[in-house]
């Protein structure tokens, strides 16, 4: 398989999300990029956009700044790479997680989906995706472990063992950083990243600059792997 730096130099990138995605306050280093502006640079792609808006959430609960919006907004654009994040908003506002349908996603259509849940958020979310990039390598990556006790993000195993299934149903490609120990509460929202003692993530949820340092190359190794599987003889452009 082709490496990160194979398969990104020279792509195009969107990128989707919430405010981790957006990286607006706490990314101090590099205001904006997150991990984004890091893949751009690090791995020389072509273009990228990060469209990735404060607050937005997966469902609706938010009314209009929602992950889907992002994506209808860009629809017209040509991507090499969608990678779509978002559930931290619906963990804070406690918004239902509901379930999936119960149908294959060849059948689906956006009428199934109740929006007012996380499940349907974001089976709308990648029915749309798939509608709009057909040519484009998608993922979609599940928040860290957050250290808040507002609403549900404390615990946000229901969510992502929905997410889990959704993505299986819609053979959407998953980096589920929720489950992976570097990115524990432990190891991660309350780590000593600097001889300040200042945590990776200081008021449990948002990284900051060093913390997006260490998302980067695990975003970048996601999106290799995902163009790996869509591209198995590594040469083939999208």
């Amino acid at each position: 398989p082709l490496t990160p730096e194979e398969v990104l130099a020279g792509k195009s990138a969107l990128f989707c999300g919430d405010s981790l995605c957006m990286a607006s306050t706490y990314d101090t280093e590099h205001q904006w990029w997150g991990w984004a502006g890091r893949i751009n640079k690090n791995y020389k792609l072509k273009s990228y956009k990060n469209v990735g808006v404060d607050g937005a959430s997966v469902s609706n609960v938010r009314g209009t700044n929602t992950i889907i919006a992002q994506v209808n907004n860009n629809k017209n654009g040509k991507f090499d790479f969608v990678i779509l994040e978002g559930s931290t908003n619906d963990g804070w506002d406690a918004v239902e997680v509901g379930k999936m349908v119960d149908k294959p996603a060849s059948e689906c259509v956006p009428g199934d989906f109740d929006l007012s849940t996380f499940a349907g958020g974001l089976e709308n979310l990648f029915y749309y995706a798939e509608k709009y990039f057909t040519d484009s390598c998608i993922g979609y990556m599940f928040n860290y472990q957050l250290n808040s006790g507002t609403g549900r993000m404390k615990d946000m195993t229901e969510y992502l063992e929905e997410a889990k299934k959704i993505c299986e149903k819609w053979n959407m490609p998953l980096l589920n950083l929720y489950e992976m120990e570097e990115f524990s509460v432990r190891n991660f929202a309350n780590k000593h990243a600097r001889a300040a003692e200042k945590p990776v993530a200081s008021d449990g949820i948002h990284a900051n600059s060093v913390g997006y340092d260490q998302l980067t190359p695990v975003v970048a190794q996601f999106m290799a792997d995902i163009w790996n599987a869509k591209y198995p003889g590594g040469g083939a452009e999208a």
